[in-house]
């Protein structure tokens, strides 16, 4: 049943007559005539008869019309419901590579209008949350499959090692202290087992601390005291908030890391309609 066929006939029940409503509507005469006509034969019901130039609403068109007027009512608040949530509100998921600068950035540009839920969830973590209807969009560089959801690849990120030059610009990648994260990576296809993305399984590193934060490596590195694995868009942004003196800088990497990149994911659930700033939030992340 054609719902505009139901507001219709309701707007004729609050008119004089057919012209009344046709106008009203801005539909024509003949066109509103031919609306009612086909749901009174959908409803198998007698709706009004006409009075000369007027109309009279039947008896079961008047209960009808005030059924009617609830279905739509109802409809209406659905409508503007789902639009003020969904469309003010964006549940996104990520690790700290993202969020920590990356997610300041966007929420004061793109994301300006919206109620922003930001989680911080590892990977794996972040999949399962996705799965679950739990987070709108996530954002990773360590995607873990899964056949419930959508991985848009949607850039591609340099890494590099980052410290304070004057500290280790002399030693050789073996003699560098690293920082790494705490949080191992679980289920991933790859031979990966840290959340930076280094490539264990192919080039041993010294690892001096392990930490929770990527805002604590960051303020080893800051002191000197360690060097990190980390995209340069990161240590980029990073250097905007900081002092000269505290700023990083790129070291030489070993053979199989001077072209070292990370693809960047764009997550959702298959089943999921696009959320409005999905296409926004993939071309910000083009452009880091």
């Amino acid at each position: 049943m054609d719902i505009d066929r139901l507001r219709y006939f309701v707007v004729l029940c609050d008119s004089s007559s057919m012209r009344e409503a046709a106008e009203h509507l801005h539909i024509s005469q003949p066109a509103l005539s031919k609306a009612m006509k086909l749901l009174e034969y959908e409803l198998g019901e007698k709706l009004f008869v006409a009075s000369g130039r007027r109309i009279l609403i039947t008896d079961k068109g008047r209960l009808i019309a005030e059924r009617t007027r609830k279905i739509l009512g109802d409809l209406a608040r659905i409508t503007e419901q789902d639009a003020a949530v969904e469309g003010s509100r964006i549940r996104i998921g990520s690790f700290e590579v993202f969020t920590t600068y990356f997610m300041g950035q966007v929420a004061t540009t793109i994301l300006k209008d919206f109620r922003i839920q930001l989680r911080e969830l590892t990977p794996g973590q972040l999949e399962e949350q996705i799965a679950l209807g739990h987070v709108d969009v996530g954002i990773t560089y360590l995607p873990i499959p899964n056949r419930e959801l959508e991985f848009i690849k949607v850039a591609d990120v340099e890494m590099g090692i980052y410290g304070v030059e004057k500290n280790f610009k002399k030693l050789e990648l073996q003699e560098l202290p690293f920082v790494v994260p705490i949080t191992p990576v679980q289920g991933a296809p790859h031979k990966v087992k840290g959340l930076d993305g280094w490539p264990d399984d192919r080039i041993p590193r010294t690892v001096r601390y392990q930490v929770e934060l990527m805002e604590t490596a960051l303020e080893f590195c800051r002191r000197g005291l360690a060097v990190a694995y980390l995209p340069r868009f990161v240590v980029e942004l990073h250097n905007r908030q900081v002092k000269a003196e505290f700023t990083l800088q790129q070291l030489a990497s070993p053979p199989g890391l001077r072209s070292s990149k990370q693809g960047v994911f764009v997550v959702k659930r298959k089943t999921d309609v696009e959320h409005p700033v999905f296409r926004k939030l993939a071309t910000a992340l083009r452009n880091i």
